[in-house]
């Protein structure tokens, strides 16, 4: 049985636990107090030391200047009875006598006690006095004065300590002597215990001399005292002091206690060597240390104070509440039986009339919530309970549920220890890796990559990671499946918490169909989709390097280009189809002739181009011979029939000095040209005149003009409006190209386009246009202008596998939606490349924009291709419209067209409409849109005022 009885410890109140805390707290603040307090007068005492220190060194120095400072004057007797008319020794005469009979008075009036007469050979003269010094102390100064002609001075110290200065004595401009006057320090300690107010005294050095013995010593230091104040005084506490510290004499200061009291002495020496003399000061510090010890005791005094005030008044404070405190406790145990009833009869009775509650009365208020909280637990207990079950099936729902997310999610999810081993993974990273759970776990990590350098880089991570020294981790690495199969992964590692231990969370994108899509974008970009071969931005390339090649090594290559001859016929007449098949054959032709080593591209259309490497002229005119032949063998089969073709070509010998790339290929253009003037099926061999044409430098130059205004940004737009037939409003403007030439003139598109074709400058051009388009979009948005602009965009940007980019990238700049613009595309270029026409339009449209056909109806082998195209709309050839009033053939054509359209849900617009009566016949035939000159002509702003001028007209012929 389970014992009961509870052991009781010992009790203390907690009043007398409040005021043993009180009490420690405030015996600490107060020690605190006390000993900062302590610690502040020291430190205080100290410095103000150090500042009485400083200046009893600041007196001394100053009086030891002082008397450095000081003149020796007596000439007030010499100058007034020498005569000037004595030579060098009476004049020494002269003043022996003075001196000798004024001594007494020189003694008397001033503070000299010896003085000394030399020659200028350094023989003493005479000397007055009661100091005897040796000629050897004399003549170092004597040699200083006499070598310097500049007054001496040196302090001595013996029995007593003598200032000497020695001067040089001139007559009539002649140095004759020298001066040597002695003066008594003594009064120094008079004047230093004036300042200072301190006991002072001067020691020297008792070398046993007969005359400084006879002065009071120190033996212990052996030093001779000299001069000091009150002697009866200081001269026990210096002996005091030397028995305190017997090995020497203090080197600044010393402290020290004699009869019950502090001193302090000072140390001064007379000099730097401190071979002089020492002034020694005696200060008595024991009132002052005095007033420090009772500042001390009052820090305590008023600690003990307080802690007892503190005690008394927490004491009277606690009583009361203490005994209500003991009342509610005393409630407790009924409270834990949950007699509630016992609880309400015991409790005790609160005043309403208290001016300031207390915690007790809150205790108070807190007790009364508390009962009505028990009961309302016990009541809600059941239904949270009920509650807590019903939310346990949720949370394993919920765990389900992110099992089945992780299972499902298409992302490789691998959960790593913090040894780098797998300790769980989805399913799709088992579909994708091809090993089960199973399989995996305990594995490290590092063991599915592949790469020396991967694994290190990704084991350095995880290992950071979990060291906590970086947060996450991102890294593209490839790993290879059970089959084999190349995966290319975007890693995420990042650290999680499960159950109080950290784990790294490993996310993998599979980047795989990704980078497959990166390098067949990577390969369209330099290459022909049709032709496999290289395309004009590669070929361009190349080129630049064969030519480098060449002038560096000196050596000769070949440039070849053809093109094939009656292309286009096989193309109208066979249909694309055909035409792409003869393409493809050429160009498999055209490899298996050529060398390993030369270049071939398709630069558009049927022109094909050989770059040959280290070839004369005589090998190059037979490869370009053999390149004639051989594709005369090339056929395609239309209806059954076989057709054959042949090809026009010119060739270049290069490098030729002082050309460019583009000049090298105008010439070799024209050389094609040639081949097809004599009759086709042939070649023709560029020569220095050829390359010397005007129709080469102005092709050439311009490129450059192109070139530079592409960087000057002398682009610009003219807006044609198109109007809607049936109501004759107008809200649809085509974009057309200008370029401002160097001096402002505005230059048609038909003199720069073609030759920006032919050197690969026509995409820049395509998108400058529709960055200058897109802007102004965003110009007429922010006006709150509903207007569509038309952008015409070249064969080049069809085919150029970022063409989608480009438009996207534009739209996202200027903010701007892709339903504001219809892409204007050449029928003839469309179908060109039509996969590659037909998937840049099909992604434009998908996001809004629209397309029309340009030149519809050219040729008019191009019906079949509108069903493969995504176009929204038919730009009728204005061919077709100029006589559209008067021709019934173009009538035909035109109304065949539009009903195709019209039965296709393609809208027509109809170019060159120059009057009403074209207007009318358009609007018979139910065109919907018209643009001409008898429209609007382009204007490099819209002309909003079109539609008004319509509008009005419309209502006219209406009334």
């Amino acid at each position: 049985m389970q014992d009961k009885t509870k052991k009781k410890g010992r009790f203390l109140s907690l009043t007398w636990k409040a005021i043993l805390a009180v009490s420690i707290a405030i015996l600490t603040s107060s020690g605190s107090v006390f000993i900062f307090g302590n610690l502040t007068l020291e430190k205080n005492y100290s410095q103000e030391r150090d500042r009485v220190h400083r200046f009893y060194q600041q007196a001394f120095d100053s009086i030891l200047q002082q008397s450095k400072l000081d003149q020796i004057d007596i000439t007030w007797i010499i100058p007034a009875v020498i005569s000037l008319d004595l030579s060098s020794q009476q004049a020494l005469d002269q003043i022996e006598k003075i001196i000798n009979a004024n001594w007494f008075k020189i003694e008397l009036e001033s503070d000299i006690k010896s003085a000394y007469l030399f020659s200028k050979k350094g023989d003493l003269l005479n000397s007055w006095g009661d100091t005897v010094l040796n000629k050897e102390v004399f003549s170092p100064w004597l040699n200083y004065v006499f070598e310097n002609e500049e007054p001496f001075e040196k302090i001595l110290c013996s029995i007593n300590c003598v200032q000497y200065k020695a001067y040089p004595f001139l007559h009539n401009g002649e140095f004759i002597g020298v001066f040597i006057f002695g003066r008594d320090l003594a009064d120094m300690v008079l004047r230093m215990k004036a300042i200072t107010g301190k006991e002072i005294g001067i020691l020297v050095q008792n070398n046993e001399n007969e005359i400084v013995s006879t002065k009071p010593t120190l033996d212990k230091w052996s030093k001779a005292i000299i001069a000091l104040t009150e002697y009866e005084k200081s001269f026990p506490l210096l002996l005091a002091v030397m028995n305190k510290l017997p090995d020497s004499l203090p080197q600044k200061k010393a402290r020290f206690e004699y009869n019950n009291n502090d001193y302090e002495i000072i140390i001064f020496p007379f000099s730097k060597d401190n071979n002089i003399a020492d002034l020694v000061i005696i200060d008595n510090l024991s009132e002052e240390l005095i007033d420090i010890h009772r500042s001390s005791m009052l820090y305590a005094l008023s600690g003990t104070i307080s802690l007892i005030l503190a005690g008394v008044i927490l004491l009277l404070l606690l009583i009361k509440p203490m005994r209500r405190l003991n009342a509610f406790i005393a409630l407790l145990p009924w409270i834990a039986k949950k007699n509630y009833l016992k609880v309400n009869e015991i409790m005790p009775v609160s005043s309403g009339h208290k001016l300031f509650n207390d915690e007790i009365d809150i205790l108070n208020n807190a007790t009364q919530d508390l009962i009505l909280t028990l009961k309302n637990l016990d009541r809600d207990v059941d239904l949270r309970t009920q509650r807590l079950a019903e939310r346990s099936v949720e949370l394993q729902q919920e765990k389900n549920l992110v099992s089945n997310i992780l299972n499902t999610a298409q992302v490789i999810i691998i959960i790593i220890d913090n040894n780098g081993r797998i300790v769980m993974s989805n399913k799709y990273a088992e579909k994708q890796i091809g090993y089960s759970e199973n399989e995996l776990k305990r594995q490290l990590f590092v063991n599915l990559v592949f790469g020396h350098e991967d694994i290190r880089i990704i084991s350095n991570a995880i290992e950071e990671i979990s060291n906590q020294q970086r947060r996450t981790f991102r890294y593209e690495c490839i790993l290879f499946s059970s089959k084999g199969n190349e995966l290319y992964i975007s890693w995420f590692f990042t650290l999680i918490k499960n159950n109080k231990k950290t784990e790294i969370l490993s996310v993998g994108l599979d980047l795989t169909e990704r980078r497959i899509t990166e390098k067949k974008l990577s390969w369209l970009a330099d290459h022909d989709p049709l032709t496999n071969l290289y395309n004009r931005r590669r070929f361009d390339q190349e080129l630049e390097h064969a030519l480098t090649i060449a002038n560096r090594y000196n050596q000769k290559g070949a440039l070849i280009l053809f093109d094939i001859d009656q292309f286009k016929n096989i193309n109208d007449s066979s249909g694309h189809n055909v035409g792409d098949e003869l393409l493809i054959k050429v160009a498999d032709k055209l490899l298996s002739i050529i060398r390993d080593t030369d270049i071939v591209a398709r630069l558009g259309g049927d022109e094909f181009v050989v770059i040959s490497y280290c070839i004369d002229q005589d090998h190059a005119e037979k490869v370009v011979q053999k390149i004639c032949a051989e594709i005369a063998t090339v056929k395609v089969t239309v209806n059954n029939i076989d057709l054959g073709v042949t090809i026009s070509a010119g060739m270049l010998i290069f490098p030729a000095p002082g050309f460019s790339s583009q000049e090298l290929m105008a010439t070799v253009d024209i050389a094609m040209y040639k081949a097809k003037q004599m009759g086709r099926g042939g070649w023709c061999l560029a020569s220095m005149e050829d390359l010397a044409r005007d129709e080469i430098r102005h092709r050439v130059n311009w490129k450059a003009k192109i070139e530079k205004a592409l960087e000057e940004d002398r682009f610009i737009l003219y807006y044609q409006p198109i109007m809607r037939i049936a109501d004759k409003s107008i809200s649809h403007y085509e974009c057309l190209l200008r370029m401002i030439d160097e001096n402002g003139e505005i230059i048609p598109p038909g003199m720069f386009t073609g030759i920006a074709e032919h050197f690969g400058l026509i995409t820049k051009i395509d998108q400058r246009v529709i960055d200058l388009a897109f802007k102004k979009q965003s110009l007429f948005i922010k006006q709150g202008l509903d207007i569509h602009l038309s952008i015409n965009l070249s064969g080049e940007m069809l085919s150029n596998p970022n063409a989608f980019s480009i438009i996207a990238e534009h739209l996202d700049r200027w903010n701007v939606p892709a339903h504001k613009f219809i892409f204007e595309v050449l029928e003839t270029q469309a179908v060109t490349n039509i996969q590659a026409a037909r998937d840049f339009m099909t992604y434009v449209t998908n996001i809004g924009g629209k397309f029309a056909l340009d030149d519809f109806g050219v040729g008019f082998s191009s019906m079949s291709h509108l069903k493969q195209l995504p176009v929204q709309y038919l730009k009728i050839d204005g061919g077709f419209i100029k006589n559209l009033a008067n021709n019934r053939e173009d009538q035909l054509f035109v109304k065949a067209i539009n009903d195709v359209g019209q039965g296709m849900g393609i809208k027509t617009i109809a170019e060159f409409v120059e009057n009403e009566m074209i207007l009318k016949e358009l609007s018979e035939m139910g065109v919907n849109y018209a643009q001409g000159y008898g429209i609007g002509k382009p204007m490099p702003e819209p002309q909003f005022d079109l539609h008004s001028k319509f509008q009005l007209q419309s209502e006219m012929e209406i009334i």
